[in-house]
């Protein structure tokens, strides 16, 4: 079973590139799932389990049929609707309330440099320090010097900067004005500044991840709007992106080899575990999990967070690995994140629903015009299959305002409002 996912997406990706005629949103998405089924192969033949994350070891490893076809199965169904969206086809973007999109990428600014204000005093320090107990000191718990600061702000700043997760959103707003946006460059070098603003915060906490999210979804960006990049403003986003995907590497060795270079086999055995393991734990997930424990605190986390006074934090997740019998905060797809919370049968509701809503937002295949709306609705929503190789993306209510965003501007693309003195 093991060459089961590999040999499926594998395929799929083949055959939306030959469908597509090129390198499409869906082939990457595919492709991803093709390269983290064939780093699962490897670890499985070199044995390399029970450790890293991965849940199975070396003795007890299940990889039976109907885990294996539900794990091909409801992927490809929450990829399908983004094959719809063939890139030699879309010839525009547009925006019917061009100054709500300019207010919305503003706010974004203003949020990044409210992030820079907290972070700014203590990034080299931590840099130049110990970060493998950066590290250990977020998992105890233990606040980032950010934290601190935040805290002695006033409340309405403090509420204001729940909206730095919604920076991610700066990517798409970032190269809609590169492509289709008549704005100064010095406003859309901000954007891109805006959106740098979680990878940053994330140095707080010595954090890998939000790199690994902000380089996933800016190739998302780039496959999609690539065609209608000029050849000047290629050469210049060259220039622009080579330093700071530079320093992201950099930083990603860096933080790797701090935190894992004592274990064994050091910091590429690790990456290795960490991107590979999604299958196997799904698998595990399956075979083990106690569904006798039914949560959606990750799938609806701002009603688990205002109304039932439930987060998705360490604590939280303790007492339900306690519950499962095994450490819950492992990467098993997005797919394993909602079966070990809904059961499988939630499990496949939702991958239908979630297959539903993106049909409905994309309406029609082979589109030659989006609204801003959907690009933003577009890129929410990929969100989910895309970092979906690890988890479930969206598991923390802060990540609900920047949904909520999104889905505001797609509700408001929809009418055209009349600026003018007249209405006035």
């Amino acid at each position: 079973m093991i060459l089961v996912p590999f040999i499926f997406f594998s395929l799929l990706t083949y055959y939306w590139w030959k469908k597509h005629e090129g390198f499409d949103v869906c082939v990457y998405m595919s492709g991803l799932y093709a390269l983290t089924s064939l780093l699962a192969i490897i670890i499985v033949a070199n044995n390399l389990l029970a450790a890293g994350g991965i849940l199975f070891d070396n003795y007890d490893i299940e990889l039976n049929f109907i885990p294996t076809l539900l794990y091909c199965s409801l992927l490809a169904l929450g990829m399908l609707p983004f094959s719809m969206i063939y890139r030699k086809d879309l010839k525009s973007i547009s925006a019917n309330n061009p100054l709500i999109v300019d207010a919305l990428s503003c706010f974004l600014i203003l949020i990044a440099l409210l992030n820079l204000y907290l972070v700014a005093d203590s990034t080299m320090e931590i840099l130049s320090g110990d970060l493998s107990t950066v590290r250990t000191d977020h998992y105890e718990g233990i606040e980032s010097p950010a934290q601190v600061k935040a805290e002695s702000m006033p409340y309405i700043f403090r509420f204001l900067y729940y909206f730095n997760t919604s920076t991610l959103l700066a990517i798409p707003l970032f190269f809609y004005y590169l492509c289709f946006g008549q704005r100064p460059w010095w406003f859309v070098l901000l954007l891109l500044f805006a959106s740098l603003s979680m990878p940053i915060a994330g140095i707080q906490s010595a954090d890998r991840t939000e790199v690994v999210l902000y380089g996933m979804m800016f190739l998302t960006c780039l496959i999609l709007f690539r065609p209608h990049l000029s050849r000047k403003v290629k050469t210049i986003l060259r220039i622009v992106s080579f330093p700071i995907a530079l320093a992201a590497i950099v930083y990603f060795v860096i933080v790797s080899d701090a935190r894992f270079s004592k274990r064994e086999g050091g910091a590429t055995t690790s990456a290795l575990q960490y991107a590979g393991q999604g299958y196997l734990n799904f698998c595990f997930f399956w075979e083990k999990a106690n569904t006798d424990y039914i949560t959606a605190e990750r799938e609806f986390p701002l009603i688990a967070h205002y109304v039932y006074h439930i987060d998705n934090d360490d604590e939280r997740r303790s007492a339900r690995s306690g519950q499962q019998g095994f450490f819950m905060s492992v990467f098993a797809t997005y797919i394993g994140d909602v079966m070990l919370d809904l059961t499988p049968i939630g499990m496949i509701i939702w991958v239908v629903f979630f297959f539903l809503i993106t049909v409905i937002i994309l309406r029609r295949p082979h589109r030659e015009e989006l609204n801003i709306g959907e690009l933003l609705m577009f890129y929410v929503l990929s969100i989910i299959p895309v970092f979906g190789i690890f988890y479930y993306r969206f598991m923390s209510y802060t990540y609900s305002f920047m949904v909520i965003l999104a889905a505001l501007l797609y509700i408001s693309d929809k009418y055209k409002f009349i600026y003018s003195k007249e209405s006035a």
